[in-house]
């Protein structure tokens, strides 16, 4: 056995604050790069922002890695601002805790249909696009595609699979761009909160090259998200609301 000392190369973790408006909102254990998206998706997911015209602006601190977010919205009534520590593996936050009190009302209803070949070729693109994990890092990579084309609109990574998914979606939403009628695909396993981020996103389709948890399926039929998983080796399972996968 050869035992290596660090090298500058290997892949880099650090803790990235997160604030809203000036109050302290996280502490999430990333890569530290990409902080800006980071900061919106994380922040869209936890419901703390949702008006695009009402964000003022973004700024991060690379050296410091942090991120200050100001918006017009504020941070919701009843909530205390505190270091929620995030880490690269599992996402603690709110979206769990209120994810139980989701109502029917908020199923996504989107009527878009995607292929079932493109979502595989859209997954081996990811796996290509990914630069990170092709070059040996511990990296997940998170893509997204529209219904209709076999190929990605975006791709972004990070150590943490939800920190992937936040980079994308929040700058999807910086781009004013609607994930209604998209599929996200990420290369890690399919949790709970991986669908629940997928809801809160607005995004119908969340595929995955690895499988899926029980809870994760059963809160995605309840709010109207197409569960995909194992797509890889010329196959995937379709878990929930399989209408919108066809071929």
């Amino acid at each position: 056995m050869e035992i290596c000392p660090p090298r500058p190369a290997e892949t880099a973790e650090r803790p990235i604050r997160i604030f809203l408006n000036g109050a302290p909102v996280a502490v999430s254990q990333g890569s530290p790069y990409g902080l800006r998206e980071l900061a919106v998706g994380y922040l869209l997911s936890e419901g703390l922002i949702a008006d695009r015209d009402r964000l003022v602006e973004v700024r991060e601190d690379l050296g410091r890695a942090e991120v200050r977010v100001a918006s017009g919205e504020g941070v919701g009534e009843g909530y205390r601002p505190l270091h929620r520590v995030t880490s690269a593996g599992c996402a603690r936050s709110a979206l769990l805790s209120e994810g139980g009190r989701i109502g029917p009302e908020a199923r996504i209803g989107s009527e878009a249909v995607f292929d079932a070949d493109d979502v595989l070729a859209c997954m081996e693109e990811l796996c290509e696009r990914s630069p990170r994990r092709n070059t040996g890092e511990c990296v997940h990579g998170c893509g997204l595609a529209a219904a209709g084309e076999g190929r990605l609109l975006l791709v972004r990574e990070d150590i943490g699979r939800h920190n992937a998914m936040d980079k994308l979606v929040g700058q999807a939403w910086l781009d004013r761009m609607s994930l209604s009628d998209k599929a996200l695909l990420i290369t890690g396993r399919i949790s709970c909160e991986m669908a629940l981020k997928a809801h809160r996103a607005g995004c119908p389709v969340l595929a995955s090259r690895k499988s899926a948890t029980d809870e994760a399926v059963r809160r995605a039929e309840e709010l109207g998200v197409t569960l995909v998983s194992h797509c890889r080796d010329g196959g995937l399972r379709v878990l929930s609301r399989p209408e919108r996968i066809c071929g």
